[in-house]
């Protein structure tokens, strides 16, 4: 049995679909929204099933996606509770019953970077309390993984795609740009030429994901990048010029001046040593998106 946690969530849904056309092997959902076509379990029924030997020896792989992603929550209990706590739990069943771990982690983790690309081996600068709960985890994970059959930490940088309508202000800027236009402009951060993300397809991050579940000799933390760096001015132009709507510029929220990365790019050669794929460009995987967006 497979199991994606977070599994009726952006990445987790688009793992879901994929998994259901690529294998026969019985997947299910951990989350506390059911997914429609796959079993489901509660979150915290599934860790205490994961106790039970006879039920963790039927669990081949953890796709762990399961998570709070919301960066501006400043709840540390709840945020420590459910990224770090439930994580350090789950890989210890994992372990325990010899149970192959992949992992989400995330590129807020390196902060501010003064380097060009952001690379595994950098110093971590978390600037907020989501950032922090994957950074501890990372190194917990890191300890054990030289001792466990496979444990993988994945590290997304800017993802979008199909799936992510219910993440609210968290969904990407091409989601919110889309919805947007209906009033006949989309609204830019001042300044928003010099904010740079790498922005990866949520379809390469999931090939990323089955490249390790098809190589469980593998484990170790990864980038998950495209490693080019590209930005939101170049979406709202995008946008703009395929749905004929104005662009207004607008000043950043207070809240978010002192935690907001200006510049993201993953140093991709880690992985690449590893995994040949090509991933799409950001005007591909715009495309593909916007074009599902249209067709919904």
């Amino acid at each position: 049995m497979i199991v994606v946690t977070g599994g009726a969530g952006f990445i987790g849904k688009v793992l879901i679909e994929r998994l259901r056309a690529k294998t026969k092997e019985e997947v299910l959902c951990v989350d506390f929204r059911a997914h429609p076509y796959v079993k489901n379990m509660h979150p915290q029924a599934f860790l205490q099933k994961m106790s039970n030997h006879d039920f963790a020896k039927t669990v081949s792989v953890v796709f762990h996606n399961g998570a709070c992603s919301d960066t501006t929550n400043t709840d540390v209990h709840y945020m420590m509770a459910v990224n770090f706590d439930y994580s350090t739990v789950l890989l210890r069943r994992c372990m325990d019953s010899n149970t192959r771990l992949i992992y989400a982690s995330s590129a807020s983790v390196y902060g501010f970077s003064q380097h060009s690309h952001q690379s595994e081996t950098d110093d971590l600068q978390p600037r907020n309390i989501y950032a922090k709960s994957k950074a501890l985890f990372d190194d917990y994970a890191c300890m054990f993984m030289d001792h466990h059959s496979q444990i993988v930490g994945l590290r997304y940088f800017n993802v979008y795609g199909r799936h992510e309508s219910h993440k609210g202000d968290m969904a990407s800027v091409i989601y919110k740009f889309f919805q947007q236009k209906e009033e006949g402009k989309i609204c830019l951060f001042e300044k928003s030429h010099l904010y740079s993300r790498d922005f990866i397809h949520v379809d390469d991050i999931v090939d990323i994901n089955f490249f390790f579940w098809e190589h469980p000799e593998l484990s170790g933390i990864y980038n998950a990048g495209t490693g080019a760096a590209r930005s939101f001015q170049v979406i709202g132009d995008i946008v703009s010029k395929r749905y004929g709507a104005n662009i207004e510029y607008i000043p950043m929220p207070k809240k978010l001046q002192q935690q907001y990365q200006e510049y993201t790019c993953a140093d991709m050669n880690f992985l690449k040593s590893k995994y040949s794929k090509n991933f799409l460009s950001l005007e591909e995987g715009v495309e593909r998106y916007l074009c599902h967006l249209e067709a919904a």
